[in-house]
């Protein structure tokens, strides 16, 4: 079921397609258009080419329908993931690959809060979103918000680190602040933690480390914050 607009960018995963009517009704008040889909279509439909901007899912009938869903989907996109759960499934939701975990009945005021934060950081350098950067074998193409390896394969990064990324890579040689950082990814959502970019950082030096010595790339400034040292070859 799609809005009828030009072009989605919101994927609703969902099991009751009757409860998601309120949300596609909010989206399009806020001229977004959405897809609603079951959970079964989503992974398919998140590596449509960057077709779908953020994904929603709401799998209500058991808990370990969207958090497998989630996991499914992070394994292979980078996709911004909202998922909504119950109160108790919230932690496992983050250590699923969600960005942001919240209740089934968020008020829609909230959750457009969480939307919008999303979409700006895909906005953000939307003029140069078409070239890939490269370095030291590396690819990462903000357009289809993938990383790919040295070996082809694509690692799955969460939201938050892609876009750390993308910020490093933008300006080598440059020290960005943890408050920089903050600002380019707009991780917090209103109450914004630096050290949360500290966890970000580390996580992504993990998965950099794991295709030879690129996690060295980011290196920590000591009362400063982070600068990418590689050489970025745009293409």
């Amino acid at each position: 079921m799609e809005t009828p607009r030009r072009k989605s960018a919101i994927l609703i995963a969902t099991d009751d397609f009757s409860s998601a009517a309120p949300l596609v009704e909010e989206l399009g008040r806020h001229d977004l258009a959405s897809t609603v889909v079951a959970p079964a279509q989503a992974p398919a439909q998140a590596r449509s080419g960057g077709r779908c901007r953020i994904l929603i899912i709401s799998a209500s009938a058991t808990a370990e329908i969207g958090l497998d869903l989630c996991r499914r989907i992070r394994a292979a996109s980078s996709i911004p993931i909202i998922l909504l759960s119950g109160a108790e499934e919230q932690l496992d939701g983050l250590e699923a690959g969600a960005d942001y975990c919240l209740p089934f009945h968020t008020d829609m005021r909230r959750l457009m809060v969480h939307v919008r934060a999303l979409l700006r950081r895909s906005d953000l350098y939307e003029d140069e979103r078409r070239f890939t950067l490269n370095f030291e074998g590396w690819g990462v193409d903000p357009r289809r918000r993938e990383l790919v390896a040295p070996d082809g394969s694509h690692v799955a990064l969460l939201a938050a680190e892609f876009e750390i990324l993308i910020a490093l890579c933008r300006q080598p040689g440059v020290i960005l602040s943890r408050r920089a950082l903050l600002d380019a990814t707009h991780i917090g959502l209103g109450r914004p933690l630096e050290r949360s970019v500290d966890v970000h950082i580390c996580r992504l030096r993990r998965k950099l480390a794991q295709g030879g010595n690129a996690a060295e790339l980011i290196q920590t400034v000591r009362l400063g914050g982070y600068v990418f040292v590689g050489q970025i070859n745009p293409e």
